[in-house]
């Protein structure tokens, strides 16, 4: 009876880590099956208008962000950043990698080209809806992202944080 009740452990533990591992068969967590099917999907550089007005959206409309920073060699580097987990860091050929996984309805750019390189830009408007937020009134780009998102106090919340942080930064 201890040998049967083994050996039926021992498959079960198999068939559980099977199970498992199919799911787990790449480590890139774009490539991985179960997409998350955002209505929207913003798009910052990583300076302080954008990725505060970014940040603040997520906040409230709990949609992924992907951060775009400069490198020092001239290069960029992607950090994508679901609404519930830590970003993942990842490289730019990796972009539209993540903008599949996403599967959007449309992406929004914060800032234009001033802010997200142009090539990004390029490489998502060949395959989904993009809108530009690039005005260099920040506030009034709140104010749209607000509209858009639904999210009313995004705009006053956006000049208050900014103020704060201009009157820090003095």
């Amino acid at each position: 009876m201890n040998k049967r009740l083994v050996c039926l452990c021992a498959v079960v533990a198999m068939i559980l880590g099977l199970a498992c591992e199919s799911r787990a068969l790449t480590l890139n967590p774009f490539k991985r099956s179960g997409r998350i099917k955002a209505t929207s999907f913003i798009i910052a550089g990583n300076f302080v208008e954008s990725r505060l007005l970014a940040e603040l959206a997520q906040y409230y409309c709990k949609q992924p962000i992907l951060v775009i920073s400069p490198d020092v060699d001239g290069g960029d580097q992607l950090f994508f950043m679901p609404a519930s987990n830590n970003a993942a860091p990842a490289g730019p050929d990796e972009f539209l990698e993540i903008v599949d996984h996403v599967n959007p309805k449309r992406i929004i750019v914060l800032g234009g080209e001033k802010y997200v390189p142009p090539k990004f830009i390029d490489q998502a408007r060949a395959k989904y809806s993009v809108i530009t937020l690039d005005s260099d009134n920040w506030s009034k780009n709140a104010q749209t992202l607000g509209e858009l998102l639904g999210i009313k106090k995004l705009q006053p919340l956006f000049d208050e944080f900014k103020a704060s942080i201009d009157k820090t930064a003095k």
